[in-house]
């Protein structure tokens, strides 16, 4: 079953082609090695496990459950820690999964840290909460969207998007977003997630509080989600903007302290969230004469900055999108 792939860990009861594997070895070990002993065996396996991988048994309490039409969605969470003959890594308190059903019948399950149903409906300046059953790709077919709040010092959001009409489908899933909203930023019933990247520079010679967290945009194209470049794509600042944003940032430079030993250059971080917003817009030569004209001529450190600016911004996700010369007109070079 494809839905049921999506698992975090196998074991024999929940995937019979593991037990098979098992069994396989287990018969050669003992020299079972001719087919009239193999293929039964086999055969017994595949009857006795068929039926248990169709369900995997939920666990914690039932804080949500949502249904559309013949769907059922329930999600849960632990709320006091296991007891000591459970060692699942899976059940530590604070930790979650949910279970879809079509007809009574588990058609998919998942384990995590905190599930929720995306269904905040409200509609504000073309935003969009999304409801279950509510058609988000533009294919007039009812979807549902579960994110995940990974917890703890991760600040990113996962989103889970599936398809749940007459066939039950996984769309895809978007991991290590920034969280956000859907809009319908064309207007043509496909709804783009507003999002940013939090991962590339949290706490990068920074505290997390005043991490750079870049626009990123989501669309629906040929069977997945992918950055919309289109819609991430601004004009350049005129030469006077970046001229302003110089001045300002300049000005920062005076009488900075370094607060984290590891800084080598000791800027400050409204400069390169600026770049970011440059590059991830599409105007990364704007973004690197930013940097230039903001950047007193005795402080010393640009280039070690942005040699290491650069190597981080090439550990980003979306790193292959936002670096292509039709978007840049310019690309990152290595080195």
């Amino acid at each position: 079953m494809q839905s049921l792939g999506h698992l975090r860990g196998l074991n024999l009861a929940t995937h019979p082609f593991c037990g098979i594997f098992v069994l396989t070895f287990w018969c050669v070990g003992q020299r079972f090695v001719g087919m009239r002993f193999l293929v039964p065996a086999l055969t017994l396996l595949l009857a006795l496990t068929a039926s248990a991988a169709q369900y995997i048994k939920p666990y914690g309490k039932l804080k949500e459950e949502q249904k559309f039409k013949d769907y059922m969605v329930r999600i849960y969470r632990n709320e006091q820690p296991p007891p000591d003959t459970d060692k699942n890594p899976a059940h530590q308190d604070g930790l979650g999964c949910f279970e879809i059903l079509k007809a009574g019948k588990q058609v998919y399950f998942k384990t995590g840290v905190i599930f929720e149903v995306e269904n905040d409906a409200v509609e504000t300046n073309n935003s969009f909460g999304v409801k279950m059953g509510q058609g988000i790709m533009g294919d007039k077919q009812p979807d549902l969207v579960i994110y995940e709040v990974n917890g703890g010092s991760n600040p990113g959001c996962d989103y889970y998007i599936f398809q749940i009409g007459d066939t039950f489908r996984f769309i895809d899933a978007l991991k290590n977003t920034g969280g956000g909203d859907f809009r319908d930023l064309r207007g043509d019933g496909n709804l783009e997630l507003m999002t940013c990247d939090v991962v590339t520079f949290q706490g990068w010679n920074c505290c997390e509080v005043d991490s750079p967290h870049p626009t990123v945009i989501y669309r629906y194209l040929n069977g997945k989600y992918r950055p919309d470049l289109e819609m991430m794509k601004k004009p350049a600042p005129p030469e006077k903007e970046l001229q302003r944003m110089a001045k300002e940032l300049k000005a920062k430079f005076i009488g900075i302290k370094n607060e984290l030993p590891y800084d080598k250059w000791c800027a400050p971080t409204e400069m390169w969230q600026k770049m970011l917003d440059l590059i991830y817009s599409g105007n990364m030569a704007s973004a690197w004469k930013l940097c230039e004209l903001s950047w007193p001529a005795k402080h010393p450190g640009k280039m070690i900055f942005l040699k290491e600016f650069t190597a981080q911004l090439m550990t980003s996700p979306y790193y292959n999108d936002i670096n292509q010369a039709s978007f840049q007109g310019v690309t990152v070079k290595k080195g």
